[in-house]
């Protein structure tokens, strides 16, 4: 082997390690500043079943969601190819699968709610047509993905990107969780018209 390989393998090595560990510290001093999942809040009683139902695969996929949102960005901390405008780090690909089977279970359960159901949380104030639109750019993001050979580099305004999208499928979901902890019961003396 040549000097010269030697000498480009040493400091190849030594630039990845400084990154690594710059990335380290840099997690270390910023994990407080990841998204956090906040307690789940017991449902009104005036909530029928179905809404109920709905808030706790609310929370669930909430849950799910923000864990997705925080690998992402330890990802976006940590890895040292960040350094050089890409990620490659493969836990950003399972994040990637678990928000997309996250934001699915949590669509299918708004989907299998009776129609007046969901015209009663429309009068809450709240509606899922935006968290469908952010749901299927995910799947775009994730079909772009499952399509990169294994090792291929994302750009990483890319993968930010993911994240912000992430993080507002998260406030979807908790404008819905919202709507409904907020909701008044119906007065049963009120004229229905």
């Amino acid at each position: 082997m040549s000097l010269v390989l030697l000498a480009f393998m040493f400091v190849y090595g030594a630039v990845r390690s400084a990154l690594w560990a710059r990335g380290q510290w840099r997690f270390h001093r910023m994990r407080g500043d990841l998204p956090r999942v906040e307690a789940r809040r017991p449902a009104p009683a005036h909530l029928g079943d179905a809404l109920e139902q709905l808030l706790g695969h609310g929370h669930a996929g909430r849950v799910r969601l923000v864990a997705s949102a925080r690998q992402v960005a330890t990802v976006l901390i940590v890895d040292p190819d960040v350094a050089f405008g890409c990620v490659r780090d493969f836990r950003f690909r399972l994040a990637l699968a678990d928000a997309w089977s996250a934001a699915s279970a949590w669509l299918q359960a708004y989907d299998a709610l009776p129609e007046p159901e969901q015209r009663r949380l429309e009068a809450y104030g709240y509606t899922a047509r935006e968290f469908g639109e952010r749901r299927a750019e995910l799947g775009r993001a994730v079909r772009r993905c499952v399509r990169a050979p294994a090792l291929e580099p994302f750009a990483v305004p890319d993968v930010e990107a993911v994240q912000r999208l992430l993080l507002a499928l998260i406030g979807d979901i908790e404008g819905c969780e919202r709507a409904l902890l907020a909701s008044a019961p119906e007065h049963p003396y009120r004229a229905v018209g």
